[in-house]
């Protein structure tokens, strides 16, 4: 109990301040499109992805979130699609994390907007509205004294969300900038000062062809949200002609990662990570996992990209 209390006390403080307020992915390079809308049909089928992350496996109401999502290219009208003409794409996600006295659950929907800049490289913009929700457990906190800034029941909170993103990619390289929590919505049912701070995400990776079918994947994934410090991550990857991907990586100030990512059957993708902490909650050896499934009828197993982009199966 008097872990999670802590645990509480903590995150009630970074949900009333300023801090990070969204979760972390390891694995972000295969998953995107949970941060960046823009990528809704960035695919010619439909793309189905879900992952679930386990985190500071040890401490009581230590942070866990799941996520479900899937997206495809739009066809608007009767009129056929040329390969070099703008393009549409939709999506949809359900995601739901829980971190001590509190949990999120949201919905959304994407749509996304690609522009043929020239061969083999394409813009695209996106934009997505959905609903979240809040709850506070007032029952999981226990206190020696009254205080005015732990809200005295369970609290619970729906309100309108929204996203932007845009994307652009070549054969080789990619970049991608995106704003979450667009509203800035409040929450004065948890606390008079409380609300969803906007956060801003660019990434960007590049890949580099070896020899015998391998691959360097080097990338970057940094966040930004009011009132902290930069966070990033940085990871370099290999890859065996699209069937097997491993690599390691740096989290600022918290952790070392490793992941693995293994191809089964043509259509199924298969990820695991492993986050040494590095930070202060080093010393009791607490450890972060995270598993993700893919799942698509397109990909080109063991020769090259879906869609020439170093980001995707």
């Amino acid at each position: 109990m008097k872990r999670l209390f802590l645990l509480g006390i903590l995150l009630s403080f970074n949900l009333l301040g300023y801090s990070q307020q969204q979760e972390h992915l390891t694995q972000y390079q295969f998953n995107q499109f949970v941060f960046n809308p823009a990528l809704a049909g960035s695919k010619p089928c439909i793309d189905i992805r879900l992952g679930y992350r386990l985190q500071w496996v040890g401490i009581e109401g230590a942070p866990q979130n799941g996520f479900v999502n899937a997206h495809a290219p739009l066809r608007i009208g009767k009129k056929r699609r040329s390969m070099y003409g703008p393009s549409h794409g939709i999506g949809g996600m359900v995601r739901r994390d829980e971190y001590g006295p509190f949990s999120n659950s949201e919905v959304h929907l994407a749509y996304a907007y690609h522009i043929p800049v020239k061969r083999n490289v394409k813009l695209s913009f996106g934009l997505s509205f959905g609903f979240k929700q809040t709850a506070f457990d007032a029952n999981m906190i226990s206190t020696l004294y009254f205080d005015n800034a732990i809200p005295a029941s369970t609290s619970f909170i729906v309100f309108p969300d929204a996203k932007f993103g845009t994307w652009l990619k070549t054969k080789n390289e990619y970049f991608g900038f995106s704003i979450q929590n667009l509203f800035g919505n409040k929450m004065d049912k948890i606390g008079s000062e409380s609300r969803y701070r906007r956060h801003f995400y660019l990434t960007a990776g590049k890949k580099f062809k070896l020899e015998k079918g391998w691959s360097l994947i080097p990338s970057l994934f940094v966040l930004k949200t009011y009132r902290t410090p930069i966070d990033f991550h940085l990871s370099a990857l290999f890859d065996l002609n699209n069937k097997i991907t491993f690599g390691v990586g740096l989290r600022r100030t918290d952790a070392i990662t490793a992941q693995i990512r293994v191809k089964l059957l043509n259509f199924i993708s298969i990820g695991y990570s492993f986050d040494f902490i590095i930070s202060k909650l080093q010393k009791n050896m607490y450890q972060t996992h995270e598993v993700t499934i893919g799942m698509n009828g397109c990909s080109n197993y063991g020769s090259s990209s879906t869609i020439n982009c170093p980001t995707f199966e």
